[in-house]
């Protein structure tokens, strides 16, 4: 019973997201799609956790502080190269300068580093509060879930999937 609620919950968060974006094209109407979206995710990750990590009262209260700070971090990290990268999306990157070319790969390597510098310094945090084997079953948990919502997102625009063909190590697209 419990997972079927859990089930339609998410059902029910996850069919609401594309309603943002049939908003206007506005920066004020950006931001708060941003931050519903956001919120949304925040509610899909929780009841997620909350079902598969299994936490005790006292794990609870102390891991969703830590976590809260943790998702605000990566999200600012996650939208100032999101921020960069559209900045430069309609550009001709193969007849961009030089100079430009290499900040745009220092930034985006800055960027890179900064997350993994985060998740390494959450994940010791996360330690204080969870035993190792909750800490990692978040770890493939939010990976797995990442994963599930960038599939279902490329599926409902209709892009083609990326396959390895394991037997010539050779990455393919599939249409669908």
């Amino acid at each position: 019973m419990m997972k079927k609620n859990l089930v339609l919950t998410l059902l029910a968060l996850i069919l609401t997201i594309p309603t943002f974006a049939q908003q206007k094209d506005c920066p004020e109407c950006k931001e708060k799609e941003r931050k519903a979206a956001q919120m949304k995710m925040m509610k899909i990750k929780k009841a997620t956790f909350v079902q598969n990590l299994k936490l005790s009262e006292e794990e609870t209260e102390k891991f969703w502080a830590l976590y809260e700070q943790f998702d605000r971090e990566i999200n600012s990290i996650i939208e100032k190269q999101h921020h960069l990268m559209t900045k430069y999306k309609e550009t001709d990157m193969l007849n961009l300068d030089k100079e430009t070319a290499m900040m745009l790969i220092e930034q985006n390597s800055k960027t890179e580093k900064e997350l993994a510098e985060v998740k390494v310094r959450y994940y010791e945090k996360f330690l204080e509060v969870l035993p190792p084997q909750k800490v990692a079953k978040l770890i493939v948990e939010e990976k797995e879930l990442m994963r599930n919502l960038r599939k279902k997102d490329r599926h409902e625009r209709k892009e083609p999937e990326f396959q390895q063909n394991k037997q010539q190590n050779v990455i393919q697209l599939q249409p669908r």
